[in-house]
């Protein structure tokens, strides 16, 4: 693993969010350092997708929010629309569970990301093709005339979920939030993809936090592993401290009603 700056490039202290009298999360601290792989385990409904959003500062104003998110030194949480809209895309990105939501229906995957590089620096044309050819590599694609011009639908899963990342990368994000990128995957695409985020980790410093409910794919992807249940953090850990020997009751309970679920299916 490369030298890594010690100071965190994401600092959460004591984060509360609560929709009208119901908590979602409850007291959430951690700290992200740069170029690290912190992986968010915990079941559905637990909180993970919320606290995604309160880090891009994409909830909702209808939610209660208290606590720090320091991001490179800023509090997120007192930026501006303006500001946010400057550190989105450009210094922290957000990847969403379906690529096929998150893309443009009718704009083809290179002009996707042509744009994403557009909004956050002028460029000249030929520029901006380079910079998009640059992060279809990065993202695992070879930069062909059938990626450039393929609508989202006619991609593969694991292609539009490269594309989705290459749209991100392309703006040179030091922190990737990734919520779920692995679930419309099949096993050995997912595999693929996180030995390609350990890769991009190692080349650039990205920083990612990556959430999941699957522990075979964070222990082959984190270096640091965060467990949430009910909106708290119930544990924290190497992934082969908390998955091989679980201190915390709920993360144990959580991991046999994983491995029976998937013995059914």
């Amino acid at each position: 693993m490369p030298d890594f700056d010690p100071r965190p490039l994401l600092c959460v202290r004591n984060l509360a969010v609560a929709i009208a009298s119901r908590p979602i999360l409850c007291g959430v601290s951690f700290e992200i350092q740069p170029g690290s792989i912190m992986g968010l385990f915990g079941e559905s409904g637990c909180g993970k997708t919320t606290l995604a959003l309160a880090l891009s500062n994409l909830l909702p104003e209808r939610y209660r929010v208290s606590g720090d998110i320091e991001f490179e030194g800023r509090d997120i949480r007192r930026c501006s629309a303006r500001e946010m809209q400057q550190i989105r895309g450009a210094r922290i990105a957000l990847v969403m569970q379906d690529p096929l939501l998150a893309l443009n229906p009718v704009l083809r995957a290179g002009d996707q990301i042509a744009e994403a590089i557009h909004a956050h620096a002028k460029s000249s044309a030929p520029r901006i093709r380079q910079k998009v050819d640059s992060a279809f590599r990065l993202a695992g694609l070879e930069p062909s005339s059938r990626i450039w011009n393929a609508y989202p639908h006619e991609l593969s899963g694991g292609e539009r979920q490269r594309v989705l990342l290459a749209q991100f990368l392309a703006c040179g994000p030091s922190l990737v939030i990734a919520d779920e990128p692995f679930s419309a995957l099949d096993a050995p695409s997912a595999l693929a993809l996180s030995a390609l985020l350990r890769e991009i980790r190692g080349r650039l410093s990205t920083a990612f936090l990556l959430i999941s409910h699957s522990p075979g794919i964070l222990a082959n992807a984190a270096d640091s592993l965060l467990v949430m249940s009910g909106g708290r953090i119930v544990e924290r850990g190497s992934p082969r401290e908390v998955f091989e020997c679980p201190r915390h009751p709920e993360t144990a309970t959580l991991l046999r009603a994983m491995e029976t679920a998937g013995r059914r299916r």
